[in-house]
């Protein structure tokens, strides 16, 4: 029996991974192993309701305790300079600026250790090689797990996780192979995969380009495969409820416009509490031209608490946590298939959905739903480098942006007159948001999962004389 070792992280891993066809398409073959490698920091390490729904057949849980140490992030950090000083985005630009207003000495030791390191990309692979070289002694920390399951494969799924590297560098190690997932499409400008893996799946070929272009990845070792929790957008469409049953299971009103707010972190934007408010007190004043109700979707990491204040405007708002949580005491987002189905719903019911620099852009755009980015500060005139308007000349957002199928409200104004247009004409900017479809969807066909599971299951075959 072959094993795959499948590294769980976060709740969106649980949702993009463990809810889709992938994963039930690996587990309908009972001729394979399937390990989940749950890693210390998730929220989901050792939780026992997450044990107890996946645990069982040929599914197995296992908690690993075991944690990159200073050292290994020290070599990483450094290799990461390097990296980002060869392919010196926009986003990192951006980031700089903002560390050289707020922290000059910061920026001035930074640049300091940018002008030493340099831009050589063979360091890199030396710093690599040192850190293979001197992590052999630490593999006692994944000993028991390779030995226990001897595993034909690791499936990377998080590159950004910290304690995700000494996990992969253990399987090369081990002489392992390792096919990691970039599952976001900000990620490769955001961080870097801290060492080759074998192969890597993509979303679309906008993430693919920058693997050959910032990586000098081979193309050949690239697979496209789609973006699988978007399945549910397309399979699953008869399963969606109507529109005015939907509404009303909301709290919405049969016969009002839909708007949807979905919400960010608090690292993202403070003031989200204000721009749904604008919206409320312009749809009380009559400043939106058609009864309007407003909806409000939490992000997973929000702060809930910071909406209290909206609750003064009764039923014209409503509220809605992003999914089921694995723990009664504090919120751990791990959404199962009804909550997915019924994000889905959402987006398809929604008149327009307003959002800071989301992925919910493209969700949106998927059921062809007009988005608005709120591209200002709510009551507050913050400088750039302060204002969310910032995110929108991100490297990876400036594709969103030039396609033009969102509009990006750049005050109070724009965003009251942006939601006028786009309830009186929903199927303005359809074409732009038709090319963000194809751009980051790859293929919006409901088979994105299946063509995952069916890769990893090709490359077991095409490797099953290594072992």
């Amino acid at each position: 029996m072959k094993t795959i070792i499948i590294t769980v992280t976060q709740g969106r891993i649980v949702r993009d991974i463990l809810r889709t066809d992938a994963f039930k398409a690996l587990k309908s073959d009972k001729k394979l192993r399937l390990v989940l490698a749950v890693l210390y920091g998730s929220p989901v390490y050792d939780n026992k309701d997450f044990e107890v729904e996946f645990n069982g057949g040929n599914v197995t849980v296992e908690n690993i305790k075991a944690k990159t140490n200073i050292f290994e992030r020290g070599l990483k950090k450094i290799a990461d300079i390097i990296f980002f000083n060869i392919n010196y985005v926009k986003t990192l630009e951006i980031k700089d600026d903002i560390l050289k207003h707020k922290k000059p000495l910061s920026y001035l030791g930074l640049i300091i250790i940018r002008k030493i390191l340099g831009k050589n990309r063979n360091l890199i692979n030396a710093l690599e090689k040192l850190d293979m070289l001197l992590f052999w002694y630490k593999n006692r920390r994944y000993k028991k797990l390779f030995e226990k399951y001897k595993p034909s494969l690791v499936f990377a799924t998080d590159f950004l996780f910290p304690h995700e590297w000494g996990l992969v560098k253990a399987a090369k190690n081990y002489n392992v192979p390792v096919i990691s997932w970039v599952d976001s499409w900000d990620f490769l400008t955001k961080g870097r995969l801290p060492s080759r893996p074998d192969r890597t799946i993509v979303w679309n070929n906008f993430l693919k380009n920058q693997l050959i272009r910032y990586y000098r990845y081979s193309p050949k070792k690239i697979f496209v495969s789609g973006i699988p929790q978007f399945d549910y957008y397309v399979k699953d469409k008869n399963k969606l409820p109507t529109r005015d049953d939907f509404h009303e299971s909301i709290g919405a009103g049969a016969n009002k416009k839909l708007i949807v707010y979905a919400t960010s972190p608090t690292t993202t934007s403070l003031v989200e509490q204000d721009m749904i408010e604008i919206i409320c007190n312009a749809i009380k004043s009559g400043e939106i031209s058609y009864p309007t109700h407003v909806h409000v979707r939490f992000h997973p990491a929000d702060d809930f608490s910071r909406y209290e204040k909206l609750r003064k405007y009764g039923d014209m708002v409503t509220f809605e946590m992003p999914g089921k949580s694995y723990s009664p005491e504090k919120y751990v987002w791990a959404p199962d298939e009804q909550d997915m189905l019924h994000f889905a719903t959402l987006m398809a019911n929604s008149d327009v959905v307003i959002n800071v620099y989301s992925t919910v852009t493209i969700d949106a755009s998927a059921f062809d739903t007009p988005v608005i980015n709120a591209g200002f500060d709510g009551y507050e005139k913050k400088p750039y480098l302060e204002s969310v308007a910032r995110y929108y000349d991100y490297t990876h957002y400036k594709n969103i942006v030039k396609t033009e199928g969102v509009k990006i409200a750049r005050s109070q104004e724009e965003l009251i007159r942006y939601i006028n247009e786009y309830l009186k004409k929903p199927k303005l900017n359809s074409e732009g948001r038709r090319k963000i479809v194809e751009e980051m969807c790859y293929k919006l066909d409901g088979r994105a999962g299946e063509r995952m599971a069916e890769y990893l299951l090709n490359f077991l075959d095409l490797t099953k004389n290594r072992r």
